[in-house]
Order: C-alpha cells, then sequence, then structure tokens
C-alpha cells in the first residue's frame, strides 16, 4: 500500500503543475503592472548599516512575525563584512522592521510575488537603483537555520575564494550537459563583481520571468541561473558537495560508519528495507564497505544533508539545517534533536534549538 504521505505528497504536486497553467496566461501581464508600480507599491526603509562594499540579499517570509533566529542571521552577515538588504515578502510589523533596521543598510516590504527569485530580482533592482558598485554580494534566504554554531566561518570561507561563483551546495554533476547538469542552491551562493557586472547575470535579471509556482520557480529561477552562471563565471565552486561526502566516508572507521547507518533518513522502501535489515544483523556482520555503499546510495537518492542529516553537521562541518517541510527533511530534524539530547552533536545556538523543538512538536 502506498504511504499516505506519498500519495499527499504526489497530488500536491499534480495540483502545483495544474495552477502553473493559468499563471502562465496570467503572470506576464502581472509582471509588467508591478514592475511598472514598483517605487509606489514597495514599502522602502533606510536601515542603519552602512552600505559597505560586500552586500547581502536577505530575502525572508515571516508572516507570523519574525523569529529570533532570523535576527541573528542578520546580525552574523554584519559581523562578517555584509551590508544586508532585507527583502521581506510579507509586511513587517513596526517592532519587527525597526529590529531590521538596526541590522540592515536597506529594508523592502513587497508582495510575495514569485517566491524567492522574485524577491531576489526586486534586490537586484534596488542595489542598481541606488547606484551602488559592489565588490560581492551574497544571496541567502530564510528557509535554513543559520549560523546553528556561535563560530561558523561559512561566510568567511566563501569570501576568501577567488572563484566569482561561489555556492554552498551543490546538487548533481556541474559537468553534465543540458537538464542533467547540475546546479548550486539557491539558499545562499555568493557573486563576486566580476560576475555580478557581466552581461549574462545582468540579462537573467532584466529577462526574468516571475512566477509564483514554486515549479516553474525552481526551473526557471534556482537552475536556470545556475546553469546560466555556472556557463558564465571565470571560475566557480560550491563549498559542498557529494563528492566531499563521498570521501568523507572513505575516513570513517566501522564505528562511525554503524553510527550513520542508525541516523540514516530514508522513505524509499527498498532503502529503508536494506537499513532495517542491516541494522537488525547487527554491526558484527556489516562490512564498512556494504556501510559505505548504502549511505552513497541513500545520500544520491535525495542528498546528503537529508539522508545522513548527522554525519553532514559532525563530521562534514555542514552549517545550516533546512526549514524545508518535505517528510525527508522533517525526519531529517527529529534525528537532529535526538542526536543533540544525545550529547552526540556539538551544542548548537540555544535559540536555534528552541526553534528546532518547537518544529517537531508541531510535525508529531
Amino acid at each position: 500500500m502506498i504511504p499516505k504521505w506519498k500519495l499527499a505528497r504526489e497530488f500536491d504536486r499534480l495540483k502545483t503543475k495544474a495552477h502553473a497553467i493559468p499563471l502562465a496566461i496570467i503572470e506576464p501581464f502581472a509582471q509588467r503592472r508591478y514592475d511598472a508600480r514598483r517605487d509606489l507599491d514597495l514599502r522602502i526603509s533606510k536601515g542603519a548599516q552602512a552600505a559597505g562594499k560586500a552586500l547581502a540579499i536577505f530575502l525572508v517570509y515571516q508572516p507570523g512575525g519574525v523569529a529570533k533566529s532570523v535576527f541573528q542571521t542578520c546580525a552574523h552577515m554584519v559581523e562578517n563584512g555584509f551590508s544586508p538588504l532585507v527583502i521581506s515578502n510579507t509586511p513587517l510589523s513596526d517592532m519587527d522592521r525597526t529590529t531590521f533596521q538596526e541590522l540592515s543598510h536597506m529594508i523592502v516590504e513587497r508582495p510575495n510575488f514569485g517566491y524567492d527569485f522574485g524577491g531576489y530580482r526586486d534586490g537586484v533592482w534596488l542595489i542598481g537603483k541606488l547606484g551602488l558598485r559592489p565588490r560581492e554580494v551574497l544571496f541567502l534566504n530564510d528557509s535554513v537555520w543559520f549560523p546553528i554554531l556561535k563560530n561558523a566561518t561559512l561566510l568567511a570561507e566563501m569570501r576568501a575564494t577567488s572563484q566569482d561563483y561561489v555556492g554552498t551546495q551543490v546538487f548533481g554533476d556541474v559537468t553534465a550537459d543540458g537538464r542533467k547538469q547540475g546546479f548550486f542552491g539557491s539558499y545562499c551562493f555568493l557573486i563576486k563583481s566580476l560576475l555580478w557586472e557581466s552581461k549574462a547575470f545582468q540579462s537573467f535579471w532584466a529577462q526574468y520571468r516571475v512566477s509564483s509556482n514554486k515549479e516553474v520557480t525552481l526551473r526557471r529561477g534556482e537552475r536556470a541561473f545556475s546553469r546560466q552562471m555556472l556557463g558564465a563565471a571565470t571560475a566557480s565552486r560550491a563549498l559542498f558537495s557529494q563528492e566531499r561526502f563521498d570521501a568523507l566516508l572513505k575516513e570513517l572507521d566501522a564505528q562511525r560508519l554503524w553510527e550513520a547507518i542508525g541516523d540514516m533518513i530514508v522513505t524509499d522502501p527498498t532503502l529503508v528495507a536494506r537499513r532495517d535489515t542491516m541494522i537488525f544483523a547487527g554491526l558484527e556482520n556489516a562490512t564498512p564497505e556494504d556501510m559505505r555503499e548504502l549511505l552513497t546510495v541513500s545520500a544520491r537518492s535525495k542528498n546528503y544533508i537529508g539522508a545522513a542529516p548527522v554525519l553532514s553537521l559532525r563530521e562534514l562541518g555542514f552549517p545550516m539545517i533546512k526549514k524545508n517541510n518535505e517528510r525527508h527533511y522533517m525526519l531529517a530534524r527529529h534525528s537532529i534533536l535526538a542526536a543533540l539530547d544525545e550529547g552526540r552533536l556539538p551544542t548548537f545556538d540555544p535559540v536555534v534549538i528552541e526553534e528546532i523543538r518547537a518544529r517537531c512538536n508541531a510535525d508529531g
């Protein structure tokens, strides 16, 4: 029997695809109207932070009020030398706006038209409108808890690279051709000035067709943008990759691999059966090669931060936790929280722990 969660997921996908048909007709007209009225309809507030050469477009969607961890993310960017432009896809309360003003250069409140890429697009537009010439621009959204550790070094590492397109995480093989080509995740990436000023980058945003359909935004926004930037950049790099995860597995001893098997998150029935059979048989009947193979296959079926969340945080040093509501990431959060309670992970920021615990309790 097909699990209810899988049926619900497939039903949601069908609804999303059906929703795209009328939007394809309506949205070009909506975008022209939106752009014509952008100066009038966007609420733009000046913040206390000066505009430096390192800017950040920080996209937030917090309709129930801004979570404390989101303000901490903004403060972390400032501490790492960035001047944030906060783009909110929902109106802010007076209190939240005031708090953001202390932590940012500008705040934009806009309708949730186009998801994160609609907001990123307005951030790029505002930087041009203000006449700023940044040396580098960080694109970050609030779909992740970040930083989870107070001594996080990700932003410093990104700034220190020589490449002009720097991603946090790569999905797939970026050397492949066409639709099979991999891409950098859009939740956190850095663009250096050479690429920012390029025709490829500026043309992408000038020609980008905004959509409020999630699947269309993923295809037309995240994937298309990344693939175009990979082609246009003089050099590119993602700090975390499947290859880095695979290399880590080769370094782990049998005990560490066994612990990772116990923490492994899979929803595919075949992989669930393989994991459970291995655990039932016990460590003494599992070879390191078999454990590595199962972890690798599981990671490639989704991605390593979802399939091996505890291992990715502790051994790989992945600095974020996804807030995604998919079942896979929901199960990953429960696994992370259990590992925290058991003392198998370093102590996270207490605000982040509190919010993860609240989310897990809400998940049930």
